[in-house]
């Protein structure tokens, strides 16, 4: 969670979400054996997953959209910092995700192929009754291309990651 006694460093917040990507990379009995995330190791290998920093205050979320948009990466994580007047703690994911998807389709013809997903550590969130979202420093935002993450979602149905998952769950994730 995000305690700052101090302002902490880029290198600091960095070393933070690597320690998360490590364990998303783990395999996990909740996932069959599978990692949570079992795609973001190949990203991180081959240099495909752009992370950035994003301190609201001095820099509108755009730009990083537009950074993004500009790169060769497939992924984008964007590491959310709470600011003066801004609390990631109480912000509701799932409107701020909706959010973001109306300016991604309206923003421009090149935004509207990307999706984004939201992940906070605040919300009471479990996949297969692991609490995956508990264990990041930091709200997250993910952006992808949408045919990215169909593509990653039906190579997941072909395999167990899903077999531990609640009926419920299925039902969101349409499994």
């Amino acid at each position: 969670m995000q305690l700052e006694l101090f302002n902490k460093e880029d290198w600091q917040i960095m070393l933070e979400a690597e320690e998360y990507f490590n364990y998303l990379q783990k395999p996990n009995d909740a996932f069959s054996g599978m990692a949570v995330c079992p795609f973001l190791k190949a990203e991180i290998e081959k240099n495909n997953l752009m992370v950035e920093i994003w301190r609201p205050n001095e820099k509108p979320l755009n730009s990083l959209f537009r950074e993004f948009f500009k790169s060769d990466y497939d992924s984008a994580l964007f590491i959310c910092l709470d600011v003066e007047g801004i609390s990631f703690k109480d912000i509701t994911r799932t409107a701020y995700q909706k959010s973001i998807q109306g300016f991604l389709k309206k923003w421009s013809d090149e935004s509207r192929k990307y999706k984004a997903l939201c992940l906070s550590p605040y919300e009471d969130f479990t996949a297969a009754g692991e609490a995956t979202r508990k264990k990041a420093p930091y709200f997250l935002i993910n952006i992808a291309d949408k045919i990215h993450f169909s593509k990653s979602h039906r190579k997941l149905k072909g395999t167990k990651y899903f077999d531990k998952f609640s009926e419920e769950e299925k039902k969101k994730l349409k499994v």
